[in-house]
Parts: structure tokens; C-alpha cells; sequence
């Protein structure tokens, strides 16, 4: 059963987003609350698979709500829905922990791909703000030195560089003629390899990754 918390002190906005829910998990358990205490309350009491957390709420603490929500449930994924800029604040935010950030000035088209991206296990950032990830990358881009990454397969490293470039798992899988299962695992076995547990991450250790062929 999908359980999602919305905290946001917006009716309307809460409303949208129900609906936007429903339309995906008919079956889906919402909560709502108006500010951040109520919702902390929401979490003591119930199993939570997703928040979707406005940052400015009455009662928030800002970048610190994140890691107050994990510590309580480390597995509940976090969606910043925000009307800051994302180009400004969405890598902030998710190198703090949150699972993505989605934009209200973003197409609403985008809500359901972000709610069903982070559920899946994968860190949502418009494609706007993936492309600027990308770039600044490309920007350190050298040749693999073999000795630091003997620990990686040529094919963790080809799936390396097309998540680093942005690719869901599902994109992934069609590049390389992969079941999706088969992507997933190997998602797996590189983030253990590196330590990390997000793209974001990776792409902060793996900065000498040979970009691949147009």
C-alpha cells in the first residue's frame, strides 16, 4: 500500500496534488498537513512511502526537515514541491537527502512523472536541470584512470555514464537492449561500489568518466 503525506498550507495546492495522486494509486493512503509538527505527528504514528514537502511552511526548518524525516523514516522517500527556483535550489536540496524537487512553475504534466520517478527508487530533477548537470560534468570530463576504477565492468561503467547523463532506468534498458530488472541490479551494485546512494552522488565521484559517443 502506497502511503503519501503531503505537507504543504495550501488547500488548493494539496488538492491539485491529490488529485494528480489519485489519478496514479487509486488505492494510495493520503495525509495531509499545514505545517510541519502535523506532519512530523502524521509520521510518529504511520508508515510513510512518500512526502511531498513545500520548503516554506509554517513551523520549517528549512534544509533540515529532510534529514528530520528520515531519521524518523529512513526508507520514506521525500519530494521537495517547491515554488523556489530550481535552478538555484533543486541540487541543494537533494544533495541534503530529499529524493527530488519538483517545481510549481513546472508543466503539471511533470507531477505524476516526479511522484512515480522517486517511488521507483530514482532521484527526480527536471530535464532542464539534468541537462546543467550534464554540462558541468562534461566541463571536468577527462579519461578513466583504470587503477581508480578497477572495481567497476565496463558495463557498470557504460551504465554509469548514461545515468550520469541523466537516463531513467527505463531509458537505460532500451539504449542497451537490457531487461529493466538487469538495469536495476547493476544500479545497485554501482552505487555500493561507490558509496553512494543517488546520481548526484555519483556523478561527484565519478568525474573522470569518458563521455560517451554521440
Amino acid at each position: 500500500m502506497t502511503n503519501v503525506l503531503i505537507i504543504d498550507d495550501h488547500p488548493v495546492v494539496r488538492m491539485a496534488m491529490i488529485f494528480v495522486i489519485r489519478d496514479i494509486y487509486q488505492d494510495a493512503n493520503i495525509f495531509e498537513a499545514n505545517e510541519f509538527p502535523e506532519g512530523i505527528s502524521i509520521l510518529n504514528n504511520n508508515p510513510i512511502s512518500l512526502v511531498i514537502l513545500d520548503i516554506h511552511i509554517p513551523g520549517g526548518q528549512d534544509i533540515k526537515m529532510i534529514s528530520m524525516i528520515k531519521s524518523l523514516q529512513h526508507k520514506t522517500k521525500v519530494l521537495i514541491f517547491s515554488g523556489l527556483h530550481e535552478d538555484q535550489y533543486a541540487l541543494k536540496y537533494v544533495q541534503a537527502g530529499a529524493d527530488g524537487f519538483l517545481s510549481k512553475r513546472s508543466d503539471p504534466e511533470s507531477y505524476g512523472e516526479a511522484i512515480t520517478t522517486v517511488l521507483n527508487n530514482e532521484i527526480f530533477l527536471s530535464k532542464s536541470i539534468r541537462d546543467k548537470v550534464q554540462g558541468d560534468l562534461a566541463i571536468r570530463q577527462s579519461p578513466i584512470r583504470a587503477k581508480r576504477w578497477v572495481g567497476l565492468t565496463e558495463r557498470e561503467l557504460e551504465i554509469s555514464r548514461l545515468l550520469i547523463k541523466g537516463y531513467w532506468t527505463k531509458e537505460i534498458a532500451v539504449e542497451l537492449d537490457l531487461k529493466l530488472s538487469t538495469v536495476s541490479t547493476f544500479k545497485k551494485k554501482i552505487f555500493s561500489k561507490c558509496g553512494v546512494t543517488n546520481v548526484v552522488e555519483l556523478s561527484k565521484i565519478i568525474d573522470d568518466v569518458l563521455p560517451t559517443p554521440d
